[in-house]
């Protein structure tokens, strides 16, 4: 018969998580390495990227605070980062809209799960707010701009069958009215309205590396919403076609594209974020011109302009050439080739 003793030792000599068939990693290259691993397999959040942006940022203010003082390092990581929120923002709008295609690619699939966990959350929190203002009318309570009853107080007695009704009105329905009308009219047209009187009228207290990546941002905007559109499409083709037909084959292979598309839009956006933590700027055919064309090239004189642009060395707007607007490659962080650095030595 096993005593309680016995019973106790077989016990410790096996660690907690054999009983469930989890391994716990001991050391801190084994986390680095699950967690890498876990990148390569599944992929990342988007908390976990932005949270990395924010580890970016710090590490750069330190460096910067080194090389030139405190002031001057807040000032050009604060820039690079209001940039970087510009394209988290254009990351989020992203991630929600092609949530039913994010489960075909397996990259995508942390980002499925902390999508789903959000929606989640935000339907509860919804239906707790819709529940507490229901109760709240029941009661008599809730109601907005109450301030205003005695000043409708002040009104003689033998108009008050007028008033009272506007007041009602005015207590109970016009936030929701006005709510209503910034969401069908206003909301979309906040990003211009910011846009025009903060980069386009206020471009003197603007930094330029601000003013290039907002311009950007609102161009990338003006076109996307047709990739959305289009994505939706394919999707309504593959569920209502070539599923509903029964090519199983053709609907796999359809996937796969779509997963793939929406990885690539994904990435360009996150790629777009890294250059702007950095203060940096990337070409791309087209785009990046018409942007510049709005906003004129770097001061290479400023600090605070932040990085290289090498495809505006030799720029002649009204005058471009169509095979320098489709180059890709323009050095490392937009340096330049070799032969672009020499030729420029050279002139001067």
């Amino acid at each position: 018969m096993m005593t309680t003793s016995s019973y106790i030792d077989d016990i410790s000599r096996f660690e907690p998580y054999d009983y469930i068939g989890l391994n716990v990693p001991s050391t801190t290259k084994e986390l680095v390495l699950e967690k890498l691993n876990q990148i390569v397999t599944t992929g990342f959040t988007i908390e976990e990227f932005q949270k990395a942006m924010l580890i970016l940022c710090l590490i750069r203010f330190v460096i910067y605070s080194i090389k030139y003082n405190p002031i001057t390092s807040f000032k050009m990581c604060a820039i690079g980062l209001f940039s970087c929120v510009l394209w988290g923002i254009a990351l989020n709008d992203c991630v929600g809209i092609y949530f039913p295609v994010l489960k075909f690619n397996p990259l995508l699939s942390n980002i499925l799960d902390e999508e789903e966990r959000f929606r989640a959350a935000a339907e509860y929190r919804a239906y707790d707010k819709v529940t507490n203002d229901m109760l709240n009318r029941l009661a008599g309570e809730g109601h907005h701009f109450e301030w205003l009853r005695p000043i409708f107080n002040l009104v003689p007695e033998q108009f008050q069958k007028l008033t009272n009704p506007l007041y009602t009105y005015i207590t109970e329905d016009l936030l929701g009215v006005l709510k209503k009308f910034y969401k069908s009219n206003l909301r979309q047209m906040m990003p211009f309205i910011i846009y025009i009187a903060y980069v386009r009228v206020g471009k003197k207290y603007c930094p330029y590396h601000i003013r290039w990546h907002f311009t950007f941002v609102t161009l990338y905007n003006t076109f996307v919403t047709y990739i959305f559109s289009c994505v939706n499409r394919a999707r309504i083709m593959l569920h209502g076609t070539l599923i509903a037909q029964h090519r199983f084959e053709e609907a796999e292979a359809f996937q796969l594209y779509l997963g793939a598309f929406v990885f690539a839009h994904i990435s360009f956006i996150m790629f777009a974020m890294l250059h702007a933590i950095f203060s940096q700027y990337f070409y791309v055919p087209f785009l990046t011109y018409n942007v510049e064309l709005h906003i004129g090239k770097r001061p290479v004189n400023s600090i605070y302009s932040g990085g290289y642009t090498a495809w505006q060395d030799d720029y002649l707007f009204y005058d471009i050439k169509f095979r320098e607007t489709m180059r890709l490659w323009w050095g490392w962080l937009g340096r330049g080739t070799k032969q672009q650095r020499r030729t420029k030595k050279n002139k001067k």
